[in-house]
């Protein structure tokens, strides 16, 4: 489909510049006609020099979709009337009436943000720019993603405000403005009235020479990271960018949390509970999510739930075969909540839909060939596993034929394995499960009849899966059981 449309667009293309030819042809065939072009040429090329020189104003765009965005068109080549416009227009967005709206993707509702108008390239995926987000939603999914974290260069200011500590009638908050992408400075915002100081309530260090600001939330340097998010230089090195975003929390416990976002080729997440001295209390590693990249995407968004914790969304989509059609859709997605308690540690549950459910299994030694894994079912062999180690939980989704398609890999040696060719199916003979308790066997999944049970640690060998159900052999009896009571993982007991 996509090769269709490519080439329908070059023959378009190609007619329009034909017939553009044709008419320059017509005109010059004629001489008044000419001169009528020439005089419409002059007067059109005079009319756009008058336009930019002196029609250019910087204004504010609002989006329509997120009614906390706003795009700033003809920006000031002075970043101090930039930056004083902006302070003014967030003045004038709290004393508004405006509709709350949609949030943005990783942000929470007590912010406002300001973007450069622009970032469009031209091409067939080309980027739309951030001019896309004033009438339309963020995409995180399909081939071609459109988010406002793509476009960070474009990145002016960004508010995050509360209610004031001695009044809350009034807000208060802190201003992260930012040159070319880069993080600039910090201003403050009290009753509507700007400091000229930076903010008393951000840490800092005092040197001989000058005071050293680091921001708890926006773009942060190695420092900033190893001071307010210490764990995470341990997991991952100082490459790509880290930006965190404050999440509006109400709930009154004194827990400041945070987003914190590393973008490298993909981007990692992690949720932080600081307490009001800004010392770490508690924090999670949430995920990884991705654009199209070896054949899936991975998308990740959160909801605040009355405030007394926060769920977040891990969609993985992919390619799947439809009425003989390659289409995009939804392969798994999993939940997980996190309730944040009166002292600020973070407790979480992880739930899968079972619309959308990966299984995890292990690796089974087929022998000396290894696990082999196919580019579709009973297809071409794209890559083995060596099977030498102690094993890999491969994570499956429901397949056809007794074959399965492969999501992910995990070796217990190494880690996740890298599937260079995105999509692969592995039959079911050589993958296996076992059960984590005693569990029933039914004739059919949900509200089957029951035929028999199977022993805790039973090896069983996967037939097929529907949902968050799995059909199983085990010795002479063929069934249904409930994917809770088994465990994929080879070595240890799952919960």
């Amino acid at each position: 489909m996509g090769i269709i449309i490519i080439v329908f667009l070059l023959l378009f293309f190609a007619a329009f510049i034909y017939l553009c030819y044709l008419l320059i042809r017509w005109v010059f065939k004629n001489k008044r006609r000419t001169q009528v072009f020439q005089a419409l040429l002059v007067i059109g090329v005079v009319g756009i020099s008058i336009h930019h020189f002196f029609f250019k104003d910087m204004h504010f765009i609002q989006s329509e979709v997120y009614s906390n965005l706003y795009l700033v068109e003809y920006l000031d080549k002075d970043y101090s009337v930039v930056e004083e416009a902006i302070k003014e227009k967030i003045k004038e967005h709290l004393k508004s009436e405006h509709k709350t709206g949609k949030p943005l993707s990783y942000s929470g509702e007590n912010a406002i943000y300001f973007y450069e108008l622009g970032g469009m390239t031209l091409g067939f995926i080309g980027d739309a720019g951030t001019g896309y987000f004033i009438d339309h939603e963020e995409d995180l999914g399909g081939f071609v993603s459109e988010e406002l974290g793509m476009y960070t260069n474009y990145r002016l200011a960004e508010f995050y405000y509360d209610p004031c500590p001695q009044d809350a009638s009034v807000y208060c908050g802190e201003i992260n403005f930012f040159r070319e992408g880069e993080h600039f400075r910090v201003d403050s915002l009290t009753n509507l009235d700007f400091l000229d100081k930076e903010p008393n309530n951000l840490p800092h260090q005092q040197t001989s020479t000058q005071e050293v600001v680091f921001p708890l939330h926006g773009l942060l340097d190695k420092e900033a990271l190893a001071t307010y998010y210490p764990e995470v230089l341990s997991e991952f090195n100082f490459n790509g960018k880290f930006h965190a975003k404050r999440i509006a929390w109400t709930n009154g416990n004194g827990a400041i949390l945070s987003l914190l976002q590393h973008t490298d080729s993909n981007s990692d997440y992690f949720l932080y509970s600081h307490d009001q001295n800004f010392k770490v209390i508690d924090s999670f590693y949430i995920g990884e999510a991705m654009d199209f990249d070896n054949g899936k995407s991975v998308t990740i968004d959160y909801d605040v739930i009355q405030d007394t914790s926060i769920s977040f969304n891990k969609v993985v989509f992919g390619a799947i075969i439809r009425n003989n059609e390659e289409t995009i859709d939804t392969l798994a997605h999993e939940t997980t909540t996190i309730q944040i308690n009166k002292n600020g540690t973070l407790h979480y549950t992880i739930s899968k839909n079972p619309k959308f459910y990966s299984l995890e299994v292990f690796d089974r030694d087929s022998g000396s060939d290894g696990i082999q894994l196919r580019d579709k079912p009973n297809g071409n062999i794209i890559q083995t596993l060596d099977t030498t180690g102690d094993g890999y939980i491969i994570s499956i989704v429901s397949g056809e034929n007794g074959w399965f398609r492969v999501l992910k890999i995990d070796s217990i040696d190494v880690g996740e394995l890298e599937m260079p060719y995105g999509i692969a199916w592995v039959h079911h003979s050589e993958i296996g499960i076992r059960a984590n308790r005693e569990t029933s066997v039914f004739d059919s999944p949900k509200n089957g009849k029951q035929i028999g049970n199977v022993p805790m640690d039973g090896d069983l060998n996967i037939i097929d899966l529907e949902q968050d159900w799995v059909k199983i052999e085990y010795q002479n009896l063929t069934g249904w059981v409930d994917s809770k009571s088994l465990c994929g993982n080879p070595l240890t007991t799952c919960p």
